[in-house]
């Protein structure tokens, strides 16, 4: 990401940017109308045999004088740092019998314009993840981006959008894990149009596509087209061969039209499937908040406004009374197992005071996170920034912030610079990044378990974590709900790692007995794509780091991980160990690894034993910290045979059996 960073000031209303318009009043609704519309993201071990892939191994911790908190693992590293503009997408899943894949945006080089730009793969066979090389290549031969994710029979398939021409690329590899992997032609193109920034889903070899148009201004680029009264509008697209043909191409769904729309924007936007269900979310600052469902595999589709903007169809002209509450176009969309949709959504404000068209503003220093959910058709918000304004480090705290305001800062999508009043009445100057047009709290990603637990990420600044330039870094968040979105329990704080940033998580659809999460990790807040123009001379040249964790269902459910800070009570944690997985390779003859997850930093210790219970080898891990540790099993002195392997800490000890062979 970048070096430098931009200026900004705390609550300082920004300018829209002519390609972002949108979004709705975030009010609390009670009745929303269905409109029936038919048709359709240090080292701390004295052990050398520890890989280095976890988070922190390339930064040195004295830079602020704090440990990180967590480990996780890195499955993958790029250069190009903007993994969306708003909504994430599916990136990550959750396959049977353990297994994960994951999928990124990425780069193997910083030249100029990025040209071998496509999608950086990784999988997990429930045993360990494949090495992954220092800088991850893409899976195709052209350059693409935005990659979502999906299985279809035995193999799996990736499209992302072809960045130069417009339209999208599918891959597909020869079985589900397989590194052998066969990319097609673009399908979905049009002509004098780009279409980009696609979010696809399947069931079986029926293909939904969402996407938007690219619009520029460079000589001999196509512009994005006006359809239907709408400026870039998103359209849907729709596939019954598996994504090779397209019998729906870029239409509008019915409600979608210039009656309450004047212009779309790239990924503001999320869709979920499930079995013959398909539900499309969308939303940003001068639009409604709303839905599209189809119970017949997208044939036909009713909507649903979640959150009505009460100035639709916006026009430059209008004067808007107050700061209504907005979404900021990011969005995501799941689907319970009783085919009812669960949507989440950032929020920020908007406001315009005359009639000027170059009058319309929003506030992005707004931190909250709103629900609505298909059973009770309400909106309500379900996490803010404020939760998170106690600084759990006094000692990094900024002087003189008021206890009132939250403790984190906004930049702006140019550079600026402003002073406030401080507490004691002096001023200051503060700095920080952002992501394009969203607001403090964005990007939601959710996955849901088999007992109706939900369990939504999010990512936020952190009060008192700054980088050189006095910059707010970002750490991953998680709410969750117990009982199907009825309730929700304080935010927690996932990640809670000093001097770096964690941006862009993207969580599998799918949860067990752990939420497998994927985020990117990096040394310096914002992205250079967002504050830079994607100058790639101020690109670290370490670049940037995809991390997977895996982390344990109950312990996000009882509150012991991250922090809760609005919570008094301490919470008495055990040194609990978790099982990720198997040791792997297994059977083995050198050596084996074994991911598991500690619930606090501690000693490790790995004993074997022979069949007849005798200890044969011991390995001692120190200070490993909490998170997900990768623990190298040394085999070479060993007879070959069966052993059982017992991973202890002082207060809890897990063991389970392998096998030596040569």
């Amino acid at each position: 990401m970048n070096k430098k960073l931009l200026l900004f000031a705390l609550g300082l209303p920004i300018l829209l940017n002519a390609q972002k318009f949108a979004s709705p009043s975030i009010k609390p609704l009670t009745g929303v109308p269905l409109i029936p519309v038919k048709e359709t993201f240090l080292e701390s071990t004295h052990d050398s045999s520890l890989p280095k892939s976890f988070v922190g191994s390339h930064y040195s911790s004295t830079k602020r004088g704090t440990n990180q908190s967590f480990n996780f693992v890195q499955i993958g590293n790029t250069f190009y740092d903007l993994q969306t503009n708003a909504s994430i997408g599916r990136r990550i899943m959750l396959l049977p019998n353990g297994r994960v894949s994951a999928v990124w945006t990425t780069s193997d080089n910083k030249s100029l314009n990025f040209p071998n730009r496509g999608t950086g793969y990784n999988f997990f066979d429930s045993l360990t993840w494949f090495p992954s090389p220092v800088h991850t290549p893409r899976l195709e031969s052209t350059r693409t981006g935005w990659p979502s994710l999906g299985i279809n029979g035995n193999s799996e398939w990736v499209m992302g959008h072809d960045a130069t021409l417009g339209g999208f690329v599918k891959s597909k590899n020869a079985s589900i894990g397989s590194l052998s992997w066969t990319t097609g032609s673009a399908v979905l193109t049009q002509n004098k149009r780009r279409p980009i920034w696609g979010r696809i889903a399947n069931n079986g070899n029926i293909f939904h596509c969402v996407s938007n148009y690219s619009d520029s201004s460079a000589l001999n680029d196509p512009k994005a087209p006006t359809i239907k009264g709408i400026f870039a509008p998103w359209t849907y697209s729709r596939s019954t061969d598996g994504g090779a043909t397209w019998s729906t191409q870029h239409i509008l769904l019915p409600g979608y039209d210039s009656f309450r729309y004047v212009s779309g924007g790239g990924d503001q936007y999320a869709i979920d499937v499930k079995d013959s269900v398909v539900v499309i979310v969308s939303g940003d600052f001068h639009e409604d908040v709303a839905m599209w469902k189809s119970i017949d595999n997208g044939l036909t589709f009713s909507k649903t406004i979640m959150d009505t903007f009460e100035y639709a169809p916006y026009r430059d002209t209008q004067v808007f009374v107050g700061s209504p509450f907005v979404c900021d176009g990011s969005l995501d969309v799941i689907i319970d197992k009783n085919y009812k949709a669960h949507a989440f959504w950032g929020v920020t404000n908007v406001t315009k005071k005359n009639k000027s068209k170059d009058s319309s503003f929003f506030t992005p220093a707004q931190a909250l996170l709103a629900y609505w959910n298909e059973i009770d058709k309400k909106t309500t918000f379900i996490a803010s920034g404020s939760q998170f304004a106690k600084d759990p480090n006094p000692d990094m705290n900024v002087p003189g912030l008021s206890d009132t305001t939250y403790s984190v800062y906004p930049g702006t999508y140019n550079a600026r610079q402003a002073n406030f009043t401080l507490k004691d009445k002096s001023t200051a100057t503060m700095q920080g990044a952002r992501l394009t047009n969203t607001a403090l709290l964005r990007s939601p990603s959710v996955g849901m378990d088999n007992n109706g637990n939900i369990f939504v990420s999010f990512s936020l600044p952190v009060a008192g974590d700054v980088d050189d330039a006095f910059c707010n870094f970002r750490d991953i968040m998680m709410v969750c709900s117990k009982d199907n979105g009825k309730t929700w329990e304080n935010p927690i704080d996932i990640t809670k790692m000093k001097g770096v940033e964690e941006d862009f998580a993207c969580v599998a659809k799918k949860v067990n007995n752990y939420v497998h999460l994927i985020f990117q990790q990096d040394e310096a807040a914002g992205t250079n794509l967002s504050n830079h123009n994607g100058d790639v001379s101020l690109i670290s040249d370490n670049g940037n780091y995809i991390m997977y964790a895996a982390i344990p269902v109950s312990k996000i459910l009882d509150g012991t991980i991250g922090n809760s800070y609005t919570k008094v009570e301490s919470i008495n944690a055990t040194k609990e160990i978790f099982i990720v997985s198997q040791n792997y390779p297994n059977p083995f003859s050198s050596n084996s690894e074994l991911l598991i997850w500690l619930e606090n930093t501690t000693n490790v210790k790995l004993e074997i034993k022979n069949m007849t219970g005798q200890v044969v080898a011991t390995q001692n891990f120190y200070d490993l910290n909490a998170g997900n540790q990768l623990l190298n099993i040394q085999g070479d002195s060993l007879a070959p045979g069966i052993y059982f392997y017992t991973v202890s800490t002082s207060t809890n000890s897990v063991t389970q059996k392998m096998m030596v062979q040569r």
